[in-house]
């Protein structure tokens, strides 16, 4: 496999990874299997920011990486 490749695979992998943890902790909230003094609401849009942010970090350094290995040839 290509190391472009699997940069994209691995983009692919962390995002999904993300996205799923962010989900079952917001269904945690909920659920009300997570207590918390802050309104839910609160809580759930921080835990979606965050998650956005991560997962838009790794996807833009990955792309890059994709781009970089692609002029190299790999």
């Amino acid at each position: 496999m290509k190391k472009s490749t699997r940069a994209l695979v691995g983009m692919v992998v962390i995002d999904v990874v993300l996205l799923g943890g962010a989900a079952w902790m917001v269904g945690q909230i909920t659920s009300g299997e997570w207590k918390t003094n802050v309104p839910p609401g609160e809580v759930i849009t921080q835990i979606t920011s965050t998650a956005g942010g991560a997962i838009g970090f790794i996807s833009v350094l990955l792309a890059l990486v994709f781009v970089l290995q692609r002029r190299k040839g790999n």
